[in-house]
C-alpha cells in the first residue's frame, strides 16, 4: 500500500507526499531488509504513471517472519514512530531509517 507523508526531496528541494515501496531485498545472514521507496509529488502523479521525483533507500534491522508478506512488513516498519530510546548503533549510517515515520498507509 502507498504511504502519505510530505517530505522534502533534498536533491531538488521540492515536496513529495506519496510514496511506494518499489523494491526490497532480505539479507538472510545479516537478518536485515533493504527497501527502495519511490516518492511522487502527489497521489495523482503516481496514479498517472509519472516518473518518481526521488528514491530513498532504507535498511531495516530485521526481516519478515516466514509467511509474512514482505511488502506489508516493509510498510509497517517504515511508518512506525521513531523510538524514544537510543537507536540501534547499527543504524548510525542509515539516515533515512525514520524518514517515513508516522506516515499514513493508504489504499
Amino acid at each position: 500500500m502507498p504511504m502519505k507523508k510530505t517530505i522534502r526531496i533534498a536533491s531538488i528541494g521540492v515536496p513529495a507526499s506519496f510514496h511506494t515501496v518499489r523494491r526490497y531485498a532480505v539479507d538472510l545472514d545479516a537478518k536485515t531488509t533493504f527497501v527502495d521507496i519511490a516518492s511522487y509529488f502527489d497521489e495523482q502523479a503516481a496514479r498517472d504513471g509519472l516518473q518518481s521525483i526521488g528514491m530513498a533507500q532504507v535498511m531495516l534491522d530485521t526481516m519478515p517472519e516466514p509467511g509474512e508478506d514482505p511488502r506489508v512488513f516493509c510498510e509497517r516498519l517504515l511508518v512506525a514512530p521513531m523510538p524514544t530510546e537510543p537507536l540501534n548503533p547499527a543504524m548510525a549510517g542509515n539516515p533515512n531509517r525514520y524518514l517515513f515515520a508516522d506516515a499514513e498507509i493508504v489504499e
